[in-house]
């Protein structure tokens, strides 16, 4: 599916009642959910401010100063190294600080303010034919200003270098309040200039010996840059400060041009250190990035959800030859023959097993994906089994590379450490996540000899403990392994000049943290620990662990993706995936968050999530937040009263399948619904929201209506599924499958007695009644099943229910032979479509149809089977790109969340159907709640996918 490019303004948070203030917040849920970034490490902050001016940064120090609190700068939060987190005063510019000011196209420069995102910047400057050059991975979501602040490079730094090098002026707020610009020429402030002139003309042999000697060394101030060499150039020197020395307010920076065509050489190669051995070589003219990874990254990669074919494009495996390593080396050229070319002569110039060369843009993107994926990706292991960032930014001198990653891993092997390494292998710049054991008191102490002696092992090839994401919490108290005392005294010296109160980040390059002080995963986490419902089997039975699996890399607050619909809206660091994991997991730990499953911070932080099952799939580590809402909820909610939508939106399917069995109650239960006043007097009473219509009662149940229906003389027979949805709700999707399936050759059977997946329970958290919902279902279901039938499901999320979460919930057999026997609609019959097409027994459409790929199905099912149906039928498809359609089943009926409901269709989907019916072209949308969601917003009437297989076979 290609990526969504659709771009909306955020709501202002006063719509929502639970939304935060933009000013300071204090309350807990918001100082948890900024506890971690994508560190090791935690810190409880005092407060947090979302400024929208300077001005509201200068408010912020002063209040800091007066009560004593540190000022911790932060983007959006992607340090693997512990930058972003301190015990003070967050000052987070990237939810409102984060205006483009200009573009320079001339002089190819940007001016931005702090908190505007690396795409954000690439895609205003585009149309020009420009870029910012530094791309890290997390590109997608991390900032200019955190990008500078700890000296990011990323994988075209071969061709542009790092933030430092692309940096032309920076503007910081001193403690005193003073806006002073570091740019070519110096300082703005006179004394602040002269006492730096000062410092580096008392040590400048120093500096020149110990700092600027490869690419690829930040750790450490930046003071080189100072030197008469480099023109004294002030912003530089600032660029790698991690945020020590003052606040980012506004940045200048180099724009570069873009090639007119790119192409991309992959190259395979026996072992991961042939490949970095090749690396250096690969340093040629026109060669923009020479990235690596070891062999093992796929593994871990096949090993999540949704990706179990990942990788068949890459060289050697699409030859079936073993591969230990690959390089992508990107070039550019004015042509698409001299890119083609020079990629040919780049392959051709190291021995490799295998290579690949593309420049299909598409082609590129996939196969880029891997490689960005890495620093999700590898923080489980392929057996499941946990690694974490922190030595994991070290580099040398290219040459040096092979050696040092032979040594390194021998110290892994030392202490039975593993880890799956990827890289700017051009520059000498390796990744590694290790299996650390952060949850024993040996396993902490492991951690710390391994750190000590891997400092010592890269200073000794002449490297730096930090490639790349600075040094934070993670390497700065290791520096002495690095520099000599004289240097770290200069480096202490160089902070006080601009900051000698120590108010900025304090514990980060000097007077640092010890590398053990503050880890998120130590042992007392899991003070709350209780046996959860789920078997999470993935995450050996424990919740703690599964919560764990957030390392904090944030692709839930990226633009690219459909996670965290309500961050979408909001730009609330508590309303993404990341910020509700911190939540969880300090609650486990029971300290900030001190009342366990009964926290109400928790409960806040998950009321607006959707359980769109969207991070399942999308998050690198496969985080599912549904899941542990629920798991809270039903902990939540023991011995208490549950909210009413629970009940009634929770109990829903046996309400209505009960309902259906009293002569005319449905027609009087759906005309109470539609009656003004007593509509309003129900919503009321059942805790939903008042502002949306409710639900519609079918008169006649789909088992009614196919009681009635008399048998066929098919020889096959198929179960259809008859979900709460479509067999009380709105029957037409049942009764329009139920005649394809006829017309098709089989008798359709259907379970007269309830049967339910239990998602409805499931998702408000009432997990015991879930489980004997199941076990009902299992009991109705093990004869059909004993016969060998498959059982076809029209409900995207029943159909996702069952093939997986039922499982997950009880043990019983024929709930495993039922999620191995269900199948989609469009699964089964797809098929057997295309055979009728191609034998011309069915004569194709020729028309356009918007499709909504429910959540559920786009995350966890496979909307691809939805795709070739439609494709054998003639139809011409669109698919809305964002995901979620923002009902959410009871989600967005509940009391106070109809407003924001609505917002989310009015993303991407609204407009796009209304453009649709204007157009008179078909609304595909297979789920009930988005059905509902689409004519409630635009009144517009979508069909289900059987329904225009129906009309297609009936050629109307």
């Amino acid at each position: 599916m290609p990526q969504r490019t659709i771009k909306f303004d955020r709501l202002d948070p006063s719509v929502f009642k639970k939304m935060a203030r933009s000013g300071m917040r204090e309350d807990m849920t918001t100082r948890a959910a900024y506890s971690s970034d994508a560190s090791i490490f935690r810190r409880i902050p005092r407060a947090v401010i979302e400024p929208k001016s300077a001005d509201d940064i200068r408010d912020g120090i002063e209040i800091a100063k007066q009560r004593g609190w540190s000022i911790i700068s932060r983007g959006g939060g992607t340090s693997v190294a512990g930058n972003a987190i301190g015990t003070g005063l967050i000052i987070d510019t990237s939810r409102y600080f984060n205006r483009i000011l200009d573009i320079d196209v001339e002089n190819r420069t940007a001016t931005v303010e702090p908190g505007v995102v690396c795409d954000g910047l690439r895609d205003a400057v585009a149309e020009f034919g420009l870029t910012y050059g530094p791309d890290p991975s997390t590109h997608s979501r991390c900032t200019i200003g955190g990008m500078v602040a700890n000296n990011a490079c990323g994988s075209h730094s071969v061709a542009y270098g790092t933030a430092a090098e692309n940096l032309v002026s920076v503007t910081l707020m001193l403690a005193n309040g003073e806006e002073v610009t570091f740019d070519g020429s110096g300082v703005s402030d006179a004394g602040i200039d002269k006492q730096l002139h000062q410092l580096v003309d008392a040590n400048a042999d120093l500096i020149d010996t110990e700092l600027g000697r490869f690419p690829r060394q930040v750790s450490g101030y930046g003071l080189h840059y100072l030197l008469d060499k480099h023109g004294f150039d002030a912003a530089k020197a600032i660029a790698g400060s991690e945020g020590t020395v003052g606040v980012i307010t506004k940045m200048t920076v180099k724009l570069v041009e873009v090639p007119q065509v790119k192409a991309l050489a992959v190259l395979a190669f026996e072992t991961v250190y042939d490949a970095a051995s090749a690396a250096a070589k690969l340093r040629l003219p026109g060669v923009a990035t020479i990235e690596g990874m070891g062999g093992d990254l796929l593994d871990a990669l096949r090993s999540k959800r949704g990706q179990e074919k990942a990788g068949g494009n890459l060289p050697g495996n699409r030859k079936g030859i073993p591969a230990g390593g690959w390089l992508y080396c990107e070039v550019g050229g004015d042509t698409l023959a001299e890119a083609e070319a020079l990629a040919e002569t780049v392959a051709a110039s190291v021995d490799t097993v295998d290579t690949v060369v593309v420049s299909n843009p598409q082609e590129m993107r996939e196969l880029w994906r891997i490689r960005e994926a890495s620093a999700g990706v590898v923080t489980r292991l392929p057996d499941g089994g946990e690694a974490w960032p922190n030595w994991e930014d070290s580099a040398v001198p290219p040459e040096n590379l092979a050696d040092y990653l032979r040594d390194l891993y021998a110290l892994m092997d030392k202490y039975s450490l593993r880890g799956i390494p990827f890289g700017h292998f051009g520059e000498g710049c390796v990744h590694v996540r290790i299996s650390f054991d952060f949850g024993s008191d040996e396993g902490v102490a492991i951690f710390k000899k391994f750190m000590n002696e891997a400092a010592e092992l890269v200073s000794s090839y002449g490297g730096s403990l930090s490639g790349e994401h600075g040094d934070g919490r993670a390497r700065s108290a290791l520096l002495d392994r690095m520099y000599s005392e004289e240097m770290r005294d200069l480096f202490k010296k160089f902070k006080n000049i601009l900051d000698p109160d120590g108010l900025f980040n304090p514990g980060v390059l000097v007077d640092a943290d010890e590398v053990t002080d503050g880890l998120r995963m130590a042992p007392g986490q899991r003070k709350f620990e209780l046996t959860p419902v789920h078997k999470f089997s993935h995450d050996k039975g424990s919740m703690v662990n599964a919560v764990n699996r957030c390392v904090g890399v944030s692709a839930c607050r990226s633009e690219e993706n459909s996670m965290c619909p309500s961050f979408q809206i909001t730009g609330d660091e508590v309303h993404s995936t990341r910020g509700r994991a911190r939540l969880l997991s300090e609650m486990f730990r029971g300290e900030s968050v001190a009342d366990g499953y009964k926290s109400e911070e928790v409960l806040e932080a998950l009321d607006l999530c959707l359980s769109c099952k969207a991070c399942a799939s999308e998050c690198p580590v496969n985080v599912d937040m549904s899941t542990y809402k629920s798991e809270f909820l039903h902990k939540h909610y023991q011995g208490k009263i549950r909210p009413m939508a629970h009940y009634m939106m929770g109990w829903l399917p046996l309400l209505g399948h009960i309902a259906h069995k009293i002569p005319l109650l449905p027609r009087l239960i759906d005309t109470s619904m539609r009656t003004p006043g007593l509509k309003t007097l129900i919503a009321k009473v059942g805790g939903l929201d008042t502002s949306r219509p409710l639900i519609r009662f079918a008169p006649t149940s789909l088992r009614k209506w196919h009681k009635k229906r008399s048998t066929n003389s098919a020889t096959k027979t198929v179960v259809l599924w008859p979900d709460s949805f479509n067999a009380s709700l709105d029957t037409s999707p049942a009764t329009a499958a139920v005649e394809v399936l006829e017309s098709l050759g089989y008798n359709v059977e259907i379970p007269q007695a309830f049967v339910c997946c239990g998602l409805t329970w499931h998702s408000t958290g009432q997990l015991d009644m879930t489980q004997r919902v199941l076990k009902q279902t299992a009991k109705v279901m093990k004869p059909y099943l004993d016969r060998g039938l498959t059982v076809v499901g029209i409900e995207p999320s029943c159909t996702v229910m069952l093939n997986g979460e039922a499982t997950e919930l009880i043990d019983d057999p024929a709930i495993t032979q039922l999620a191995g026997s269900t199948m989609s609609f469009a699964e089964f019959v797809a098929p057997l479509i295309k055979e009728k097409v191609d034998s011309g027994e069915i004569q194709p459409a020729n028309i356009s149809a918007l499709t909504q790929v429910h959540c559920h199905e786009k995350s966890l099912g496979d909307p691809q089977h939805s795709a070739q149906l439609l494709e054998a039928l003639g139809v011409s498809q669109s698919d809305i790109e964002t995901g979620c359609c923002g009902l959410a089943g009871n989600w967005g009926f509940e009391k106070g969340h109809a407003e924001m409901s609505m917002a989310l269709g009015e993303r991407e989907l609204f407009p796009k159907v209304r453009e649709a019916g204007a157009d008179g072209n078909a609304v595909i949308a297979d789920g009930f709640s988005c059905r509902t969601h689409i004519d409630q917003g635009t009144g517009v009437a979508p069909q289900h996918i059987a329904e225009i297989v129906r009309d297609v076979m009936k050629g109307e």
